[in-house]
Formats: C-alpha cells, sequence, structure tokens
C-alpha cells in the first residue's frame, strides 16, 4: 500500500521528523551543557549576625 501525502494539511511524517530532529538537538544540547567543567560560584553563604534583637 502507498503511501498518500495530504495536501489539505501536516504530512505526520514531516511532524514526526520535526519532532525527532528536535530531540537530537535538545541531546546534543544537554551533553554539551553537562560536558563543562564546573565553574565554581561566586556567591557565598550569608551567615545571620548572633547578636540579632527581636
Amino acid at each position: 500500500m502507498r503511501w498518500k501525502i495530504s495536501h489539505h494539511g501536516h504530512d505526520p511524517r514531516h511532524i514526526d521528523l520535526l519532532a525527532v530532529l528536535a530531540l537530537l538537538i535538545v541531546i546534543v544540547v544537554a551533553c554539551h551543557y553537562l560536558a563543562q567543567p564546573e565553574t565554581p560560584s561566586t556567591a557565598s553563604f550569608i551567615v545571620p549576625s548572633q547578636n540579632v534583637h527581636w
């Protein structure tokens, strides 16, 4: 049976192809992000004052 391409709307195969490409891009970007070495944070932990009067 041959595939019938509808000219009245989006072809489901095109939508599937776009979804696969989007997933591949997300996976590549996530791998690239996770492969980066962790940079030290410049934020420091703020210790509250010991002599706070309520």
